[in-house]
């Protein structure tokens, strides 16, 4: 578990505007949110999140290449 802020994306938040300078060319970013998947796509439209579906979960999981981070992620602040 993380201090993950009031709805628990801080973290996540941090890592997505992050990323862009540890990632490789050619590598990927998997990130296991919780049930955060709606305040994401809400705050990240211009990000093509691949959600995955584990034995124990659906769409609790994403996925995005660095070729999708390139530009640093326009966050749509509420």
């Amino acid at each position: 578990a993380h201090a993950g802020g009031p709805d628990g994306l801080a973290l996540v938040r941090r890592i997505l505007m992050a990323a862009p300078e540890f990632l490789e060319p050619d590598g990927k970013l998997l990130v296991e949110i919780g049930t955060g998947q709606a305040v994401l796509l809400e705050e990240f439209p211009n990000l093509p999140f691949l959600w995955l579906d584990t034995e124990a979960s659906a769409g609790e999981v994403f996925l995005l290449k660095a070729e999708d981070l390139v530009q640093r992620p326009n966050r749509r602040r509420k």
